[in-house]
């Protein structure tokens, strides 16, 4: 027989209060369906249980036998119940992380997976951005962490940065420009032509912005498109050459839409780098989820997927 253990939680609140009305106001039911979950449980154990007198609720024998067991019940689930409710209410822990633009198709994915399966631990919360800003975040820690592109060797101290992989920087253009058939080219031969452009803090701007005046190289124009999601736009509709991630592109390639062009000159590749705190100044709960983290993006899988 499998006894309803909340005929036992009602059996040890009438038991204590020697009442069924004050019992019903405390477990929030009518005195009749008090009555007749009592009734309920002496006719599983098939003995009374109590008896109405004048000075209220008197147990039998049966009943008084029966009744440590019925509280012991009683106590293990409201135990649970406090339990329970407590997870509920309590503030999971948080990581905010930075993710730089051009990174969002190589990474993006990788961690709202890793979230999933951290989600009875911590909450994740990305924030996109150039390297530079998000470098800027985490010292003011307004982030835990950042995975950016480049932009590691003037980093502000205590900083620190760990080399995950690298990510090589391209130019692509649409199928129908003049380059399209190439497979690569020199920066020289960007004179004279329009480049289709990121921000101005963009470390892939930057790159090339150096490169450019170091060799004299002087393009018609240098179109600013705000973010890469421009840069890719303006180039798939053939306003130009497009200065991108490799990862990026990845999509519009395979669809046909952009074709790719690497840069025959030396050194145009950037780091990516796990930016954050050292781990002394990073409390305990931060510092596993951020470890966790941190090495679930330099697996040996991600190191060895080819773009």
């Amino acid at each position: 027989m499998r006894l309803n253990p909340r005929y036992l939680v009602v059996f040890c609140v009438v038991a204590e209060l020697r009442s069924l009305s004050r019992a019903a106001g405390v477990l929030n039911l009518s005195q009749p369906a008090v009555s007749k979950t009592l009734k309920a449980l002496e006719d599983a154990v098939r003995q009374p249980l109590y008896e109405r007198t004048p000075q209220g609720i008197t147990l039998t024998e049966a009943g008084k036998a029966l009744l440590p067991y019925a509280c012991a019940v009683n106590r293990s689930l409201a135990q649970a119940t406090r339990f329970i409710e407590e997870k509920r209410h309590q503030r999971i822990p948080s990581l905010e992380v930075g993710l730089a633009w051009s990174l969002i198709p190589r990474y993006q994915a990788s961690l709202i997976s890793w979230a999933q399966t951290q989600q009875a631990r911590c909450e994740l919360r990305l924030v996109n951005g150039t390297t530079l800003e998000l470098i800027e975040q985490v010292y003011q820690r307004d982030l835990d962490a950042a995975l950016v592109l480049g932009g590691t060797d003037t980093l502000p101290e205590p900083l620190v940065a760990q080399r995950l992989t690298s990510e090589e920087v391209v130019l692509a253009v649409a199928p129908s420009h003049p380059w399209a058939g190439l497979g690569g080219v020199a920066l020289g031969q960007l004179e004279g032509m329009t480049v289709l452009v990121p921000q101005r803090n963009s470390r892939l701007r930057l790159r090339l912005e150096q490169f450019l005046e170091l060799h004299g190289i002087v393009p018609a124009r240098l179109l600013e498109c705000g973010s890469l999601y421009g840069v890719k736009a303006a180039a798939v509709a053939g306003l130009g050459v497009g200065l991108v991630s490799r990862s990026f592109v990845g999509p519009e390639l395979e669809a046909g839409l952009l074709r790719l062009l690497f840069i025959e000159d030396p050194g145009f590749s950037l780091g990516v780098h796990w930016v954050a705190y050292p781990e002394s100044s990073v409390d305990l709960a931060s510092r596993e989820l951020l470890g966790l983290l941190k090495r679930s993006l330099s697996s040996p899988q991600e190191l060895d997927r080819v773009y």
